[in-house]
């Protein structure tokens, strides 16, 4: 019997250790999909766990992790948890790749300065208690050619966030980096050169109300648009938190 105990209480465990989030609020329709298994519909109450692909149909999604960070996701966003580790509601690490989409989140300030990142395929957003959104994909413009150019967008509420291009973008750009906007919409100089390692340990500090744009050749630092306060997700965020 004592073994059989044994045995339920480490089932449990691993459970728990496994579900890193639940469905707070879902309007429309969003799916899981485990890593090597199949979509599955999420309703609130649902679990989320390490290695999910959380894809938002229609609608937007709330969830809440462990320690009680929020996450809500705009209509046609992609999630991967890629790492989560908690002790009951203590964050020890927590980590998301944003292919698609939209995300906010408000981050809760963990013991120890445990880590809290969010990327996408051009940017790498790293907190330790703060609220900011970040855009995956978007066309922004600039004042050269090639003026319409995709790029990764991270707008701070609250707090203070490290932001830095990922290892796609340093190896896509040969070593050139364009320069950096040190006031709110101020052009961006042309791209300078400089050595993958150097840009590789670059990072721009975000405060509150900052906004940092990232691309191949665009690293431009702004205020926060306006028009992204007023846009449907940001009137669904408001609604939620």
């Amino acid at each position: 019997m004592s073994r059989i105990c044994a045995v339920a209480a480490a089932l449990a465990a691993t459970l728990c250790w496994a579900e890193v989030a639940k469905v707070a609020v879902v309007e429309g329709a969003a799916t899981r999909t485990p890593k090597g298994g199949t979509a599955s519909p999420l309703a609130k109450g649902a679990a989320v766990e390490l290695g999910d692909v959380i894809d938002v149909k229609q609608g937007n999604l709330k969830l809440v992790l462990n320690d009680e960070s929020v996450i809500m996701l705009a209509p046609g966003s992609q999630l991967e948890i890629t790492e989560a580790e908690f002790e009951g509601q203590e964050r020890r690490g927590f980590k998301a790749f944003l292919k698609a989409g939209s995300l906010w989140t408000k981050v809760k300030k963990a013991l120890g300065g445990a880590s809290y990142e969010v990327s996408t395929e051009r940017a790498v957003a790293g907190v330790r208690g703060t609220v900011f959104r970040i855009d995956a994909d978007k066309v922004v413009t600039a004042a050269k050619p090639p003026k319409a150019r995709r790029a990764s967008i991270v707008r701070i509420v609250e707090g203070v966030v490290a932001v830095k291009p990922t290892d796609a973008v340093i190896a896509v750009s040969g070593g050139k980096q364009a320069g950096v906007a040190s006031k709110p919409r101020t052009q961006v100089p042309g791209p300078t050169e400089v050595s993958a390692d150097e840009w590789e340990k670059k990072f721009v500090e975000l405060q509150a109300n900052q906004q940092l744009v990232v691309g191949i050749d665009l690293w431009d630092v702004a205020q926060f648009e306006e028009a992204a306060r007023r846009d449907a997700f940001a009137k669904w965020i408001e609604k939620h938190q």
